[in-house]
C-alpha cells in the first residue's frame, strides 16, 4: 500500500474500472487487516468490500452483484478473522443496546456467531444461495489469525 503523500507507480485514472484479477474480497472493517500485503495486491487488482464482521448483508450482496454484473468480477473471497468485535456480542443484543441508547431498535439480524469459522460458513452459505450473484461457483473463505498474520483455514 502506498504511504500517504507518496506518489503511486500508477495513477488511478490510468486504470480500467474492472479489477485486473476479476476478484472481489469481502472482509471485516478491522484496521489490522492488510489485504494488500496479505494477497500482494496492487491498485486496481480487486474490489474490496468491508463491513463489521465480513457479513453478507443485503448491501454486500448488492455490491457484489454490481461488481460481477457491471465490472466483470468472477470470484469472491471472504476473510473472517480472529479477535473480531462482532463475535463478542450477539447481533440482537447489540441492536438492543443501540435501541436503549437511541430509542430506536435497529433490525440487525445478521448471521454472526461467537466463532469466526461458524460465521464464515454462514456467510459463504448466504453468498452461494444469493440469486443476485452471477458467479456463485468461485466463492471461498478464510480465517485470518490477526496475531500471526496467517490464513488459518479455508472455508468451502
Amino acid at each position: 500500500m502506498t504511504e500517504p503523500g507518496k506518489p503511486r507507480d500508477t495513477a488511478p485514472s490510468d486504470l480500467d474500472a474492472p479489477p485486473k484479477l476479476k476478484l472481489a474480497i469481502l472482509t471485516c472493517m478491522d484496521a489490522r487487516i492488510n489485504l494488500w500485503d496479505l494477497f500482494h495486491l496492487g491498485l486496481g487488482d480487486a474490489h474490496v468490500i468491508r463491513n463489521a464482521g465480513a457479513i453478507a448483508t443485503p448491501d454486500v450482496i448488492r455490491s457484489l452483484a454490481a461488481s460481477q454484473r457491471l465490472l466483470e468480477t468472477e470470484e469472491i473471497v471472504v476473510i473472517q478473522h480472529t479477535d473480531c468485535g462482532i463475535h463478542r456480542i450477539a447481533p440482537t443484543e447489540f441492536a438492543k443496546q443501540v435501541g436503549e441508547e437511541t430509542g430506536t431498535v435497529p433490525d440487525w439480524t445478521v448471521p454472526a456467531t461467537a466463532d469466526p469459522y461458524t460465521t464464515l460458513a454462514l456467510t459463504l452459505e448466504l453468498l452461494r444461495a444469493a440469486p443476485e450473484l452471477k458467479h456463485r461457483d468461485k466463492i471461498s473463505g478464510w480465517v485470518l489469525d490477526v496475531e500471526s498474520g496467517e490464513l488459518l483455514a479455508e472455508g468451502s
